[in-house]
């Protein structure tokens, strides 16, 4: 990954390196009419969770929920499987 830092006019590429294992805090967006609480929690339990689902947030109207979950991953591959996971629940609209 690399991310650019502005210092007047110039950028300058700096490389950032994950050093694992490392702890990732995700938030997951679902549809509040699709989406269940006991589905996420089912997915997490094949992985080092920290800090537990929880939900967070409900948009203005209702149609979503946030949930929050911190993660130990080992491996780039596991936080890839972890992602591609939680995405093929039913109503999970983004993962970040």
């Amino acid at each position: 990954m690399s991310i650019r830092v502005k210092h007047g006019e110039n950028r300058v590429p700096i490389t950032q390196q994950v050093e694992y294992p490392a702890t990732f805090h995700f938030r997951v967006i679902a549809e509040a009419s699709t989406c269940s609480e006991p589905l996420l929690a089912a997915v997490l339990t094949a992985f080092r969770v920290v800090e537990p689902l929880s939900a967070s947030r409900t948009s203005s109207q209702g149609r979503y929920h946030a949930y929050s979950v911190s993660v130990v991953m080992q491996t780039p591959d596991e936080l890839r499987a972890l992602d591609a996971a939680l995405k093929r629940v039913p109503g999970v609209r983004m993962v970040l």
